[in-house]
């Protein structure tokens, strides 16, 4: 067992990487990588004022959530640090600095303070025990929000284990899951690939066999084979595996996906790049071939949309295909989870990246938004005076949800998945499939229909 565990950490380092490998927004300046999405990067919103969830009607719902009271804010701030590879995951700092504008704007800020946010970037490894270091001495920093880090993970929660409360915010590395440094309110990658194996287990009929199109690298061998493929082979369903360089053209993943016998699988499964889940329309296509797919959410962003329509087929992403994702969707937006009143938030603080032409509101932008949200609730909960180590960390580590945008409920540290308990910073555990079909998003098995996967119980 503890060697499938040391494998098991290895592989999601590798993972993570993975997440780095294809963009989220096409229009932005800055060096662009993929991110885990709950929906694909357009920059329209969809509307959220029809009645009965007007603005005033999304504010209670966010005075509810935090607990805060209407107005603005006044006095001293209260300063949180905030940690993000900028270069990779600008729409971390969108949601996150829209998040403190609404607040201080309209809730009355944190406690009856204003939030501040300083902000420390990691570019290579260094920074991050640069930047945890910085915090972890600097008495003025309440807690410390992190966005998505590829390097640097350990170092930063080292200086700040124990040293300040920490949110991990949409952690993509080992070190972001087995941290004891601080907790994260979603089921992370392992949830969500593991999530996706029970789908097609329990819930597409009756299923032979599985054809796995995976990046040929650490990072895709490591989701089939480690997160993957187990709960498929315990359900004795048959399954080929093919690996495809993150360079294959369109041809070269026609020929690996006829080596797979994807022309006669009930499933095909991709955890690949953004560009091969284009390779793979494309070459379903020119194969004269129409699977049924389940795609990670590395298939979501701009460039599938911009192809699509360059293709004169239209669409968001692929018609008919599943994908998996944290249990709600910003194209399905819903006020009870909070969606709808971070869509209109979103939109009226929200700041492009530098360089970019559209506001990227989608992939982690959310989450981080709802982050800040669930950080006011704990200050408002604990009152200005008595925000220190122990409260805070406190209220973050005993938070049982429900947590804004995400699905079910949080147990943070106790999170088993794949009967392995090593995922220690780990508090949700369920995550959803959406299809996008005939130009519209249907609700298959998420929050949003009452009936998610819970990577706990596949």
């Amino acid at each position: 067992m503890k060697r499938k565990q040391q494998v098991l950490i290895a592989g999601l380092a590798a993972l993570g990487l993975l997440a780095g490998a294809c963009s989220s927004d096409s229009e932005s300046s800055v060096t662009e990588a993929p991110v885990v999405t709950d929906a694909p990067g357009v920059t329209e919103a969809p509307t959220v004022t029809d009645a009965p969830n007007a603005d005033g009607d999304l504010v209670q719902w966010a005075l509810d959530y935090t607990e805060g009271t209407a107005g603005m804010a006044s006095g001293d701030s209260i300063k949180i640090g905030y940690v993000n590879q900028e270069d990779y995951f600008p729409e971390n700092t969108i949601g996150i600095n829209a998040a403190v504008e609404f607040i201080n704007n309209e809730l009355g800020g944190a406690a009856g303070r204003p939030l501040e946010i300083v902000p420390c970037n990691i570019a290579v490894a260094e920074d991050g025990a640069k930047c945890g270091t910085e915090f972890a001495n600097n008495a003025d920093i309440a807690a410390v929000v992190t966005g998505t880090i590829l390097v640097g993970n350990k170092e930063l929660y080292d200086a700040l284990n124990t040293k300040k409360p920490v949110i991990i915010g949409n952690g993509v590395t080992s070190d972001d899951f087995t941290t004891a440094a601080g907790s994260a309110f979603t089921a992370g990658s392992p949830g969500v690939v593991a999530g996706m194996a029970g789908f097609v287990v329990s819930q597409l009929g009756d299923v032979k066999n599985v054809a796995i199109i995976a990046g040929n690298n650490a990072a895709g061998i490591a989701g089939a084979d480690l997160l993957f493929k187990p709960v498929i082979e315990k359900a004795g369903i048959a399954y080929t595996f093919v690996g495809v360089d993150d360079t294959a053209t369109a041809a070269d993943v026609a020929s690996a996906m006829t080596a797979v016998g994807a022309d006669t699988a009930d499933v095909v499964v991709l955890i690949v790049t953004l560009q091969q889940c284009i390779n793979v329309y494309d070459a379903s296509k020119a194969l004269g071939i129409d699977p049924v797919i389940v795609a990670t959410g590395l298939c979501f962003g701009t460039p599938m949309t911009d192809h699509l329509a360059e293709a004169g087929d239209g669409g968001t992403v692929p018609n008919n295909w599943y994908f998996g994702g944290y249990g709600y969707s910003y194209f399905q937006p819903d006020y009870e989870s909070g969606m709808q009143t971070y869509l209109d938030k979103v939109q009226k603080y929200g700041v492009p990246a530098p360089g970019a032409a559209n506001l990227e509101y989608t992939g982690f932008a959310g989450p981080s938004f709802a982050n800040i949200m669930t950080l006011t609730k704990f200050f408002n909960q604990l009152g200005p005076d008595a925000l220190d180590y122990a409260g805070i960390d406190g209220k973050i580590r005993g938070f049982k949800g429900p947590m804004m945008i995400v699905a079910g409920p949080l147990d943070c540290g106790k999170q088993v998945i794949l009967g392995l308990p090593i995922f220690i910073s780990v508090c949700g555990s369920q995550m959803g499939i959406q299809q996008y079909k005939d130009g519209e998003w249907l609700s298959i098995a998420d929050a949003l229909n009452g009936k998610p996967i819970d990577a706990t119980k596949v």
